[in-house]
């Protein structure tokens, strides 16, 4: 059975993306959440989710986001900058952990708005020690 650990949090590092598409351009950040570490059979299990916020440079109003972004075509994106990597620096038992979340995908709704009139994003990852 795996054993729920307790961890102290060293470093917490927000993501930063700048993102070109046809119609305007994005600033992404993603701020990483741990909730829980799990030991089994001396392997690590981190749960990490993850908050993202969008400003764009053309604001407008739109349908909300919601579960029918998905049935809307995704922006294409010309270009991504990564400007900072997210990261949690965590520690358990007097061992140092760096954990990285690494950017695998990312879907842009331009058809669709949050609250501050900035396309809705979809942001997938996974997480590497």
């Amino acid at each position: 059975m795996s054993e729920v650990l307790d961890y102290t949090l060293q470093e917490i590092r927000e993501g930063k993306y700048k993102i070109e598409t046809d119609e305007e351009n994005l600033e992404l950040i993603l701020h990483p959440v741990l909730f829980k570490v799990f030991k089994k059979d001396d392997k690590y299990f981190f749960v990490v989710q993850n908050i993202i916020s969008v400003n764009t440079d053309k604001p407008r109003f739109g349908p909300l986001c919601s579960s029918n972004t998905l049935n809307s075509r995704p922006a294409r994106i010309r270009k991504t900058e990564v400007l900072n990597e997210p990261k949690i620096v965590l520690k358990i038992d007097e061992k140092i952990f760096n954990i990285i979340i690494n950017v695998t995908n990312i879907s842009i709704y331009p058809d669709y708005r949050d609250s501050f009139g900035s396309p809705c994003v979809m942001v997938s990852t996974v997480v590497l020690y």
